[in-house]
């Protein structure tokens, strides 16, 4: 009976023996996904400026998707001007039919958030986004800093009516300006405005606004 005993003793080590190996033999998984095996969309790699960790955010269709054209212009301006502005500026950007979303988004406003944020900035520029086919901005909304960087394809006939909106904002703020914040005054002043082959009208009002325009000219060409 003990000699029964020590042989099923032995054989269930040896079974366990094998067990314990063919474990230990099967490869290590190369990635896991949550979400029901959702897989991350990376960005474009900034070109000039340096990309920011976590900052912009894509579609979450599938790496397959393209970029669209707000997201493209968006993506030019993270890229045009200086990488401190990423950091701490958001940049919106829309296409007609679609959602508006925050393309660089540092500060981790909610996409509910974002919509009505996105919708107040163009109000305040004078833009209705019927008018145009495609847009990306970063504007400041507070009344001590003159700020807007914005690329926008006016929709077929409504050329005139974008530009209008562009200058009317551009001179707005040079007013506002005027007799109070003297240095902001002065980067109203000096903002750009053109209209670039491609049919987009863009914005520079910033501090280097000459170099922020010569790189958008350059992306966008």
């Amino acid at each position: 009976m003990n000699r029964l005993y020590r042989i099923s003793a032995l054989a269930l080590a040896a079974a366990l023996c094998l067990a314990l190996a063919a474990c230990g033999s099967r490869p290590a998984s190369s990635g896991s996904t949550s979400g029901g095996g959702s897989s991350s969309v990376s960005t474009p790699a900034a070109s000039g400026s340096g990309s920011v960790s976590g900052s912009a955010s894509v579609s979450s269709g599938g790496a397959g998707d393209t970029m669209s054209e707000g997201q493209r212009y968006a993506y030019a301006i993270r890229d045009a001007r200086p990488a401190e502005d990423n950091e701490y500026s958001e940049i919106a950007c829309g296409d007609a039919g679609g959602e508006p979303m925050l393309a660089v988004n540092p500060n981790d406003v909610s996409a509910e958030d974002a919509a009505s944020s996105i919708q107040m900035m163009l109000d305040a520029m004078g833009i209705d986004p019927a008018t145009l086919d495609a847009y990306a901005f970063s504007m400041s909304m507070m009344n001590v800093r003159a700020y807007a960087i914005g690329v926008f394809k006016p929709a077929e006939g409504q050329a005139e009516a974008v530009q209008a909106a562009v200058e009317s904002y551009v001179s707005l703020q040079r007013k506002s300006f005027e007799n109070y914040l003297a240095d902001q005054y002065e980067v109203a002043k000096g903002a750009l405005i053109k209209t670039l082959p491609g049919g987009e009208i863009v914005l520079v009002m910033s501090e280097g606004a000459a170099d922020i325009m010569a790189n958008l000219e350059k992306t966008l060409k």
